[in-house]
């Protein structure tokens, strides 16, 4: 398809692949691999871990990497209706005509596009039916892989900067004769997890009765970068033709987190901390900066505030956005991280909002979800930024957590209200104060310490969420709030086990596909795919007993379960886990995997 042909499409940029930076290589010869995003392009591109990998192994002279998205739908129409496969943007050659297909996958409400993806592709959906290509998933979706373990060859469980070169070279080796020759030898590979070398046995009442490995590897442990500082890191990356949701560069300062909020995925399967050096994120800067004409830098980690070289990073992105007159963000804040000088390079940017997430309203629920922060550091944070000049102050809150009783919910208004009088005392604005408030559902995550916690009715979080948007009115306040429907499939399938392919299977047949989307999420295609596979959703949404085999217990995060369960008992006693880098080692286990510096600092 030539760019004159995708000019008659919606958003043709999303089709061009000739863009600035990206990487042309010829086929002959060469390992042919497909990264696949499984949601549009404009999310898709807006991913720094996409454009890490991308550019990665596209510096392999053997291998050559070209990307695909999920299609708009006038495109997708185009492709069916004409019988044409889905094609890569670099060569626009059909995905089932290159050698491995790598999807990205960072939500599970992706699910059902991955299949519409591979369709499109005229690619076969179940792997046990399919000799080529050879389709593998990686991403944070990854950690509880059994609701995908139909369609995929194997997973790619961790970061994917070490693996996916080491995948490369398993399939560099092999003959291309008999895949299962090639899943013995890329099962090797640490963080590779091959479904089908483990067998699940179910009881009567449908729960996992046992999870036995058919090889020596019993349980997949993730693999990690152990130096930010020495680790790949494209400083040439893709520039997007069009716009895209992140339409920025972005610069990882640091991973991980160890503030141990009980119900955050990423704060445990992230682990441990590793920062990039103050000299490096310079020299990286410096180098995207040049070579891309971006004028906007973003600087990416859990919360930036946590860094432990702030006042010296602080002077340097004062130095560079000098230098070569870029502005340069910090979207990752904590209100009790919040400071003058933080504040200060956001003001000097223009950015007028800022977002604290609170979680909960109350000092008690706080406590139980591990968060330390208090009211008057709340308070303290609004009155900082209000000083400085920030009118938009958004807040982020949690309902349906464990323990959670209604005066934790009727706090959320007596809260935002303390919040709105603050902010107009010490507002430093021409602008009226706007406070924009977020309710979220609780949704149980694997590999965290509430795993085994249930998500709520659904009718009892709409009864809360009327506590909440009963009480706050006004044009100052502006209230989102999220489809708990959507949020419940969501919860089921960040829960779900093998027996959830068919139904995934089931739903994507009967129209669902990009859910994430409101506009297109379809709750009744669901429970009808749900039916039909004789599938009790409330076995992924209800709570757990504590000695359930858990559908994702063969693969390690590297925090140890006996860590996850002594803070879920340390939740319901309301005791607070200080954080590791700041206080004594918290025994999580990543220590027994990978190197912690929080753990060597108590040795």
């Amino acid at each position: 398809m030539t760019d004159m042909d995708l000019i008659k499409f919606r958003k043709p940029y999303f089709y061009f692949g000739n863009e600035l930076n990206s990487v042309h290589k010829a086929h002959s010869g060469r390992i042919k691999i497909a990264f696949v995003y499984p949601d549009l392009y404009e999310i898709g591109m807006s991913s720094l871990g996409y454009k890490i990998l991308y550019h990665l192994v596209n510096e392999i002279p053997d291998v050559v990497v070209e990307r695909a998205f999920a299609p708009l739908e006038d495109m997708e129409a185009y492709l069916r209706d004409n019988y044409v496969p889905l094609f890569t943007l670099e060569s626009h050659i059909p995905l089932k005509d290159f050698d491995l297909i790598a999807v990205s996958v960072q939500s599970t409400m992706d699910f059902t596009n991955i299949l519409n993806i591979l369709s499109l592709s005229q690619i076969e959906l179940h792997a046990k039916n399919r000799k080529h290509p050879i389709v593998f998933m990686g991403g944070t979706s990854a950690y509880n892989p059994e609701p995908l373990w139909e369609f995929f060859d194997f997973f790619a469980i961790g970061e994917g900067e070490g693996m996916f070169p080491r995948i490369v070279d398993k399939f560099r080796e092999w003959n291309r004769e008999n895949k299962k020759d090639f899943l013995k030898r890329v099962s090797t590979v640490k963080g590779v997890y091959v479904p089908d070398f483990f067998e699940v046995d179910y009881n009567e009442e449908g729960r996992i009765s046992k999870i036995h490995p058919l090889t020596e590897e019993k349980v997949i442990v993730k693999d990690i970068v152990e130096d930010l500082d020495t680790s790949y890191f494209p400083v040439e990356p893709v520039v997007p033709y069009g716009k895209v949701v992140m339409d920025k560069a972005f610069i990882e300062i640091f991973r991980g987190c160890t503030q141990g909020c009980r119900f955050c995925q990423a704060g445990m399967v992230y682990r441990p901390v590793r920062e990039k050096s103050v000299e490096t994120i310079a020299f990286q800067i410096e180098e995207t900066i040049k070579n891309t004409g971006y004028e906007e830098i973003t600087l990416l980690s859990l919360n930036t505030g946590d860094y432990s070289r702030i006042d010296e990073l602080l002077k340097l992105l004062g130095k560079l956005s000098e230098k070569y007159r870029v502005s340069i963000s910090l979207p990752s804040l904590r209100v009790d991280t919040f400071s003058e000088k933080l504040g200060n390079i956001a003001v000097e940017e223009g950015i007028r909002s800022v977002t604290f997430s609170i979680e909960a309203a109350t000092e008690r629920l706080r406590g139980v979800i591990n968060k330390t922060i208090t009211e008057e550091s709340i308070l303290k944070g609004v009155r900082t930024a209000m000083e400085l000049g920030f009118h938009t102050l958004k807040f982020y809150f949690i309902i349906g957590l464990p323990t959670e009783k209604d005066e934790d919910i009727e706090a959320i208004p007596e809260l935002v209200k303390k919040v709105y009088t603050t902010a107009i005392q010490y507002s430093n604005s021409k602008k009226p104060v706007s406070i924009h408030i977020s309710i979220n559902p609780f949704m149980p995550q694997p590999h965290t310490p509430f795993q085994w916690e249930e998500f709520e009715n659904i009718d009892e979080l709409e009864r809360k969420r009327k506590i909440v948007s009963d009480n706050i009115k006004g044009k100052q306040y502006r209230i989102n709030i999220n489809d708990f429907r959507m949020n419940y499939i969501e919860t089921m399938l960040n829960r779900g086990d093998r027996r959830l392919s068919k139904v995934i299977e089931s739903a994507w047949k009967k129209g669902c596909k990009m859910d994430a989307w409101s506009e297109h999420f379809n709750f009744n295609l669901w429970r009808e795919a749900l039916l039909e596979n004789n599938v009790d959703s409330s076995l992924y949404t209800e709570s757990l007993p504590l000695e359930s085999i858990l559908s994702w217990d063969h693969i390690s995060c590297g925090v140890s379960k006996s860590f996850l369960k002594r803070e879920r008992e340390n939740a319901l006693k309301g005791i607070i886990t200080p954080d590791c880098r700041s206080s004594k080692c918290s025994t999580c286990g990543i220590n027994q995997v990978y190197t912690c510096k929080a753990y060597e600092r108590t040795l």
